[in-house]
Formats: structure tokens, sequence, C-alpha cells
């Protein structure tokens, strides 16, 4: 099972690790992402990912994606860097890099993307929840590999959307938060897109739709258990 992608590829050969010993409850050991991945590829039903006991037991920090209306996968942290920046692992390999909920960069995909001077997604919703009425935009470049460009101006502005009450995914209590809403424009290309971030009173992202490509539809992310390292 893949998130709609062609060709699967290796892990990347990771260029700096952070001791297991600190984080074993949060990040999985390469040795063991099969084991988890074969739990949820048997564990789907119409499309969507079945919560399994197994599932709720593993102590490494999860996702599960989804690219439109295919099936759900689940993503398993692999790596954390400097704190913010972690690593996600799908079944067949597939990267998904996030910083504070944001994804900057993906690696195995039909078109792949990578995000240079990314915004940080809470520090934005935090000043907006203090004065909603000052306007809070970011400027970042980003590169495509298909078809290849490098450098194209982002320009992502904020606002606060609405509040929402979600049920998460891992133990379906129901949970309140508040929408930040990201509009995101490339002028060059002329592609414009809005992406939605579900924060909860503690600043933890659990849902996501981000559009990253101008070609693909949004990638929906759902926090399992979230990366409680530092």
């Amino acid at each position: 099972m893949t998130l709609g992608i062609s060709g699967v590829i290796s892990l990347i050969k990771l260029k700096r690790f952070v001791p297991l010993i600190l984080l074993s409850s949060c990040i999985a050991p390469p040795s063991l992402y099969q084991e988890a991945f074969i739990t949820s590829k048997a564990a789907v039903f119409d499309k969507k990912l079945v919560i399994t006991d197994y599932t709720r037991n593993l102590p490494y920090a999860m996702q599960i994606a989804r690219i439109g209306n295919s099936k759900e996968v689940l993503l398993v942290l692999s790596e954390a860097r400097y704190g913010d920046y972690l690593i996600w692992s799908s079944s067949s390999k597939e990267l998904i890099t996030t910083f504070n909920g944001k994804i900057i960069r993906t690696l195995g995909l039909s078109n792949d993307m990578e995000l240079i001077n990314p915004p940080n997604i809470i520090e934005i919703y935090k000043k907006l929840l203090n004065n909603k009425d000052i306007e809070s935009a970011h400027k970042s470049l980003i590169n495509f590999t298909s078809p290849k460009a490098n450098s194209l101006e982002l320009i992502q502005s904020y606002s606060i959307h609405k509040e929402d009450i979600i049920t998460k995914r891992l133990d379906n209590k129901s949970v309140d938060t508040i929408i930040l809403q990201e509009d995101i424009n490339i002028p060059i290309i002329r592609f414009k897109a809005k992406n939605l971030y579900w924060i909860d009173s503690e600043m933890n992202i659990i849902r996501s739709q981000q559009r990253v490509f101008p070609n693909m539809k949004s990638l929906e992310l759902n926090s399992l258990k979230k990366y409680n390292g530092s």
C-alpha cells in the first residue's frame, strides 16, 4: 500500500542519529517498522485504517496519511532532527518531513518537493490567537522535481478559520480545536491553494489538510501518537 505513488524508494541514510535509549518510546527502530506496517495493512476497511489494540499499544509516534480519496496508510516516525523537524516513513518507504506539522519535504512521491525557510505554524498561530486582527504572512522558496523547478517564491498568509470539535482516531475521544487557515500562492506558476490545521489547546496539530503540489490532491494527516522528544 502506498500514498498513491509510483515507484518505491529506500530509506535515506540518516545523517544525524538521535540516541535511541532516550527516545525508544517515540521513534521506531528500523527493524520494527515492518511489524507495525504489516499489521496496519491488514486493518484497512473501505479505504479507512482501522485502529486495532495492537496499533494503540505500539510505543511509536504515528500518523495516518491519505491523498485525496485514496486508502489511508500508516506513517511511523523514523527520525527527529533538532526537535521539531520530524521524518515520517510509510511501509513502502516514502518519506515525509514535517516542521511543527507543516509538510516541508517529500521523498518517493511522483513529484517531490522541498520548502526552504518554512514558516513556524505554531508560533504564527499563537500570535493570531493574541491578536486576530493582525495580518500574518511568510515567504519561502519551494523546489519541485517533476517538472523540475527550483527556488520558486511561495507566499503563505494565515488567519483563524473557526472552532471545531473532532474525534481523535486513537481513542475516539472528542477534542476542541481551532482551525488555522493557510492560503498559499506561487505567483510564477499561478498556483493558489488553501491548507487547514486543526490545533488543540495544548498547541498540538491533530489534523491537517495540505496541498503541497499543483498537480496533486490534498494530503491529509491525522495524528495518532505525537512525538514527545525534545
